[in-house]
């Protein structure tokens, strides 16, 4: 069997360990070059600003990664939080460059992406993409504008090349170049040329850029000087596009001219076939249809809620009537977590499958996308002739959450990280696409059939001889074998301080995925029925008040941990916790001498301390009086202790959790907990 025992990065988990780096803060700018775009309508070249794309990361590094990305595209957003990872992991040897590929179906992805070039021009591209990639379900031209102010923008500036075309020709050209390298979808990545697509997990940019240090430390030693390493390495990997790289990204070289999606076209070339067979493992209680003992299966992992699984229905439309028996189409569930209707949507679909309706349940939900509100879904399984009364009991038990779950662990295991994802005898074949994609795959793997089949493989065997030696990754245990004991007296604790199980959560009030972790973990309290109980602990990601931090990370979390430990004594931390998470990206400046951002931000403070109902007053003398430091230094020692590096960690019963911080995966691994079964 071949396994690729390699830990999955998945999102969240992967942010664990300082992701939101310095480099963010602080980004090093490339050395310039000149952009000439070449768009017929667009100005002179010598009116569009000679400046480079936006660089973070040593200009010298030995691994240059390109991400070609979209302000609205939400794998870009996961992938980013990828990206900040690798950045704290590679300090010293990787560089990112960034590319705009505003995709036509995202109508505030182009906005953004001009808004960020015209921070560019000011040398703060990385806060501006910061604050899009934090905010991508209100991007609009007001909040362009805070954000702006937010992030010390020159306004008068800012507006001037909102509007400049110059700026609007700079993001066309991104455009051009990035379908000229033949990437169409978002995100996509060139490592030192190796191309990469999707929000793949940390582990498989890692086994590249381990991979091209190597390659770099022997080119080094062989007299390669590390101004020429990135151009010698990618055109190294890539022959077929390095040199096109080099100079589209790297040298100013003009893209093709005209409209980039024709241009696209003609220009890319056809991605090599991936003829890689994952493991894709069926229980047999998945809905089918087509072919009983078809020659071609193929598995769909699919989103309710997601617009391009929406649009592949017609493709799969098309499978059937081109192949009828031959080929059986096989539906698995991958609800996505940022869309909050998609998970109900799919237990809906198997309580009709329950009731012999799932195909009927499955076009209505297709075709009312809009309408998925777990209100909403009696009246559509009215509408497919379900008995409502037996759907609703379905529904309230949950009966299907298990086989959801399963899933999701296997499409976990095969990469499916977003969706639609096809596996076609096990080979991957990504996103909404056309027929004629399907059509070849197939073909391919229908004349492999006929050749098992004279070879001797029974037609009920063909799917799991094809499959049984697929690639698979292996995901990390959810919880380590090694356990912390912890000091849980005098931390904020949520739920019964007896409860059977304690998560250990160390957070810092200025870390973005400590905020998108908070609503998770109250929720799996809650749901609990007492059996478990949050514990926060303080891990501020500072230098100004962890003396375990080399620097200042997160300016800002400092004073946020003081106050917080003063609304504890006020029995107010949970309110105040809520309500700076609330506010975390506004509630110090981002520019000005640090005294003054200090002073704005201890006003926001207090703010929040009154709005939570606290006594301001006595908060700011207990501050002042830095009776926190005490409660500070015992958690950052045991978080030490505990082998913390980043923000959020988490513990469970003093385990290390390493699984998905989804409510569904921890609620199962506390029950596992709870049955004695971990």
């Amino acid at each position: 069997m071949k396994k690729d025992t390699a830990i999955i990065a998945i999102i969240a988990v992967a942010v664990l360990a300082f992701a939101a780096g310095t480099m963010l803060n602080k980004p090093q700018q490339a050395p310039a070059t000149a952009v000439a775009p070449a768009e017929v309508k667009a100005p002179a070249p010598a009116a569009v600003a000679a400046q480079a794309n936006p660089a973070q990361g040593p200009a010298d590094a030995k691994v240059t990664i390109i991400e070609i990305s979209d302000f609205q595209c939400p794998f870009c957003s996961k992938a980013k939080a990828t990206l900040d990872e690798l950045m704290k992991d590679y300090p010293k040897d990787v560089r990112v460059v960034f590319v705009n590929q505003p995709l036509p179906f995202h109508p505030n992805a182009r906005p953004s992406a001009i808004a960020s070039w015209a921070a560019h021009k000011q040398g703060k591209f990385w806060p501006m993409y910061d604050k899009l990639f934090s905010n991508q379900r209100d991007l609009n031209d007001a909040n362009y504008q805070k954000w702006a102010q937010e992030i010390g923008l020159d306004m008068a500036k800012f507006n001037a090349d909102l509007k400049d075309p110059a700026v609007a020709a700079a993001v066309d050209r991104d455009q051009r170049v990035a379908n000229a390298l033949g990437v169409r979808g978002t995100p996509g990545f060139f490592i030192n040329g190796v191309n990469l697509s999707g929000a793949q997990p940390k582990e498989e940019f890692k086994k590249i850029i381990d991979e091209q240090i190597k390659k770099a430390n022997d080119a080094l030693a062989a007299g390669t000087k590390a101004a020429d390493l990135n151009e010698k390495l990618t055109k190294d990997a890539n022959p077929a596009l390095g040199a096109q790289i080099i100079g589209l990204v790297f040298k100013g070289d003009q893209p093709p001219a005209g409209d980039p999606a024709q241009a696209a076209d003609k220009q890319r070339k056809p991605p090599e076939d991936d003829k890689t067979v994952w493991k894709v493992e069926l229980t047999g209680d998945e809905p089918r249809k087509g072919g009983k003992e078809p020659l071609v299966t193929v598995v769909e992992f699919t989103d309710f809620q997601c617009p391009f699984c929406g649009k592949a229905r017609g493709s799969l439309d098309e499978v059937e009537k081109n192949y009828g028996d031959k080929v059986q189409i096989v539906f698995k569930n991958r609800p996505l977590d940022f869309h909050k209707n998609a998970m109900p949507a799919a237990e809906a679909a198997l309580c009709a499958k329950d009731q012999g309706k799932f195909w009927e349940m499955e076009k209505r939900l297709f075709d009312n996308q809009g309408e998925l509100d777990p209100e909403k879904l009696p009246g559509h399984a009215k509408e497919v002739g379900l008995d409502v009364a037996k759907f609703d009991k379905c529904m309230s038990e949950h009966k299907f959450k298990d086989a959801i779950a399963k899933d999701m662990a296997t499409a976990d295991k095969i990469t499916a990280t977003g969706t639609p994802a096809f596996y076609i005898m096990g080979r991957k074949l990504g996103g909404a696409r056309p027929f004629d994609d399907f059509k070849k795959i197939i073909d391919e793997e229908l004349t492999k059939a006929e050749d098992k089949l004279k070879a001797g493989t029974a037609k009920k065997d063909l799917y799991a001889v094809t499959i049984k030696d697929g690639k698979e990754i292996i995901p990390p245990p959810p919880l380590d074998t090694k356990v912390t004991e912890f000091d849980y007296n005098g931390s904020p604790t949520l739920g019964p301080r007896d409860a059977k199980v304690k998560i250990v959560e160390f957070k810092d009030f200025q870390c973005p995925f400590c905020a998108k972790v908070n609503p998770t973990l109250k929720q799996v309290q809650k749901e609990s029925n007492g059996k478990v109980a949050v514990v926060f602990k303080h891990y501020p990601l500072s230098s100004q008040c962890n003396k375990k931090m080399p620097r200042d990370m997160h300016p800002a979390a400092c004073l946020a941990h003081y106050w917080s430990i003063a609304a504890e004594e006020q029995g107010k931390f949970w309110e105040f916790e809520d309500i700076v998470y609330q506010n975390f990206s506004q509630m110090m400046p981002q520019e000005g001498e640090m005294d003054a951002r200090l002073k704005a931000q201890t006003e926001n403070l207090k703010k929040y301390a009154k709005d939570v109902g606290m006594d301001v007053a006595k908060a700011e003398a207990f501050v002042n009086a830095k009776k926190y430091e005490a409660k500070l230094n015992k958690d950052v020692d045991e978080a030490t202790a505990a082998g913390v590096r980043g923000t959020p960690s988490l513990f469970i019963n003093g385990r290390q959790y390493n699984a998905a911080p989804r409510p569904d995966k921890m609620q199962q691994v506390i029950q596992q907990l709870l049955d004695g079964k971990l």
